[in-house]
């Protein structure tokens, strides 16, 4: 690919570097993104269900596991860090090793009578520990297979990553419910089952420390400047300032814009049947009431509005000072030509539109298909009771994902990303037609349901295998590969995050039938940006030759 490369005279360039040919994927792929996915996981999904079983209060759970979720937002400003020090194996590897020690000490705490607190202390490093553990093993996996057996082996990276996604939400809370079912305190059952997770996950740090390749492109930037990690610490640090700042007022001002068009829209109308503390008397003052045009997360008690106010002040006063400090302290140093030499490179709008929008409906329909189906039927939903979703979702998704991904790795590799994307794009958006269909008909057998659900997965990991590719060959245009794929993975981890705020909008706004059809042409934008991306003749060749670009 042309590219704008580095420029800054104490980093060398890698492009003639070779991948080695003999490290065979299957010793490590499959291993590595299980245990890339557990972490992930047991933060995000997992420990919402544990909580709620031990009677934790739902304010609690949604508000500070969210928070927790962040590190995977904001991984992006501290790829360099990771880029620039150590090598991606050792990384790696230290990373699971602490991974594996905090998931021992949370099963330790379990049992006590602060578990709450303490655990979920843990799960916040957990959390940075993952968010770390991604950056490095991506770009361990970039440095160790040439491009033809990355767009291979890029179906197999999702499916073992579904696998770990099945372990954390499946396997975990499987233990932790059967226990308790033979008489085990929840405590205890929980303990038990979390110290199950780390034997797992301790054993595939055990595997990797001895089938993790080291690749000849694995070595570590040389010291150009005395204390050079101490000085790429500091740095990290303060781009991450930045961006916190940068996030939360974006954050707090669409709040605050929110609740200013909901109190537009309908007064103090909801304000007394949200003050009521006890949740069936909220819940039935609410029915009781108009249902509202706008969704009722918009409005804002007078401490929610005070407590965003001072968030969107702080951050608008810190930002210009993070700025002028980032500036300074990265300046032309190399973290600070990682960053710019991402956003410097040729085509690059055509490319941010590419991650801004190649998934954004996709990741819309994702996000409220499920409530489409368990919503009721005088709403325009299926109606279907919630252990019919689980056997549906439970059967046809994890199938149709893993076949998917592993069909369109191959399909890439086989011909070659530039002839397979209009294939892919297609089969990832046009299930989605079927949704429409569904919410059109509103069948009041369900039995086809299963092969709805099965055929869309299958079509979203069949075209998602092109988005994750895709980035692959971007974040190789220049010299900091493992950075540039962080940036380019959190910018469009941040999208989708935009896209699940919005289709709750939509939904609220047009019922069930109108927002899928309204999803369905938000898929059309991402489809036209393969018009525009830069895509490379050598290397959709180097792919379909099977040859690699080195």
């Amino acid at each position: 690919m042309s590219a704008t490369a580095p420029t800054h005279p104490n980093v060398p360039l890698d492009r003639t570097a070779q991948a080695s040919p003999a490290i065979n994927p299957w010793l490590f792929v499959p291993v590595l993104y299980f245990m890339q996915s557990v972490p992930n996981i047991l933060v995000t999904e997992s420990f919402v269900s544990i909580y709620k079983d031990m009677g934790v209060d739902n304010l609690k759970i949604t508000f500070w596991t969210s928070i927790i979720g962040l590190p995977w937002t904001f991984k992006m400003f501290w790829g360099p860090l990771v880029d620039l020090n150590f090598t991606k194996r050792n990384w790696t590897i230290a990373v699971q090793v602490l991974i594996t020690g905090t998931l021992v000490l949370i099963a330790s705490v379990m049992t006590g009578d602060s578990f709450f607190w303490y655990s979920l202390a843990a799960l916040a490093l957990i959390a940075v520990l993952s968010a770390t553990h991604d950056i490095a093993c991506d770009g361990l996996y970039l440095m160790s297979l040439d491009k033809a057996r990355q767009a291979a082996f890029s179906g197999v990276m999702g499916t073992f990553s579904r696998f770990g996604r099945l372990f954390a939400t499946f396997g975990v809370l499987f233990v932790g419910g059967k226990l308790q079912s033979y008489g085990w305190h929840k405590n205890s059952a929980w303990a038990i089952a979390i110290g199950f997770g780390a034997v797992v996950y301790g054993g595939g740090m055990l595997w990797n420390i001895f089938s993790l390749p080291s690749p000849p492109l694995d070595v570590p930037a040389p010291h150009t400047e005395a204390n050079q990690n101490k000085r790429n610490l500091i740095r990290t640090v303060t781009v991450i300032l930045l961006g916190v700042c940068v996030y939360f007022f974006i954050a707090s001002a669409v709040e605050l814009i929110g609740y200013g068009v909901f109190a537009a829209k309908h007064g103090n109308t909801f304000d007394a049947a949200l003050a009521i503390p006890t949740p069936i008397e909220r819940t039935n003052a609410l029915t009781a009431l108009p249902k509202p045009v706008l969704p009722l997360t918009w409005n804002m008690t007078a401490g929610e509005r005070n407590t965003q106010l001072a968030i969107l002040t702080a951050c608008a006063a810190l930002m210009f000072p993070a700025w002028m400090l980032t500036r300074r302290v990265v300046g032309n140093s190399p973290m600070g030509e990682a960053f710019s030499t991402y956003f410097r490179q040729s085509g690059f709008l055509a490319i941010l539109a590419f991650i801004m929008f190649y998934r954004f409906g996709e990741a819309m329909i994702l996000k409220i298909v499920v409530l489409f189906l368990q919503g009721s039927r005088a709403e325009g939903g299926m109606g279907i009771k919630v252990e019919e979703v689980a056997q549906i979702y439970g059967i046809g998704v994890p199938l149709g994902l893993i076949l998917g991904g592993l069909a369109g790795g191959a399909m890439i590799s086989r011909v070659g990303l530039r002839r397979a994307f209009w294939p892919l794009v297609f089969c990832m958006h046009a299930p989605n037609l079927l949704y429409v269909l569904v919410a059109y008909e509103r069948p009041d057998n369900h039995l086809w349901l299963y092969p709805v659900a099965f055929v869309e997965a299958f079509g979203y990991g069949f075209g998602f295998a092109g988005y994750f590719v895709y980035l692959m060959y971007v974040a190789q245009r220049g010299n900091f590969r493992t950075s540039h794929y962080a940036i380019g993975t959190g910018l469009g981890a941040m999208f989708i995050t935009f896209a699940g705020i919005l289709s709750g909008i939509l939904q609220q706004a047009l019922g069930y039938l109108g927002f899928l059809i309204c999803a369905c042409v938000m898929t059309i934008p991402g489809t036209l940006t393969l018009l525009f991306i830069p895509m490379d003749n050598e290397e959709t060749r180097a792919t379909k030759a099977g040859t690699g670009d080195h």
